[in-house]
């Protein structure tokens, strides 16, 4: 009977850990949600930044101007 009480035991405190484990993965998870929109934000924000860096870099080696007709020569 010890055996068997002892084994029920650890089944106890292994489900219960299982259960608590599951709990702080269904935490993170719904902390997660608010990261993947502000990250999502940051992306979006870099891309708009490297477009104007790129339409900056267009213009300064004269490619834009040269096709806007905006240079005479």
């Amino acid at each position: 009977m010890d055996n068997k009480d002892r084994q029920e035991m650890e089944n106890k405190a292994f489900n219960e850990m299982r259960r608590a484990g599951k709990n702080l993965e269904e935490n993170r998870q719904r902390k997660d949600v608010g990261t993947q929109n502000s990250n999502r934000l940051w992306v979006w924000l870099g891309v708009l930044v490297l477009i104007f860096i790129l339409i900056y870099w267009l213009f300064a080696i004269g490619t834009f101007g040269d096709l806007a007709n905006w240079f005479n020569g």
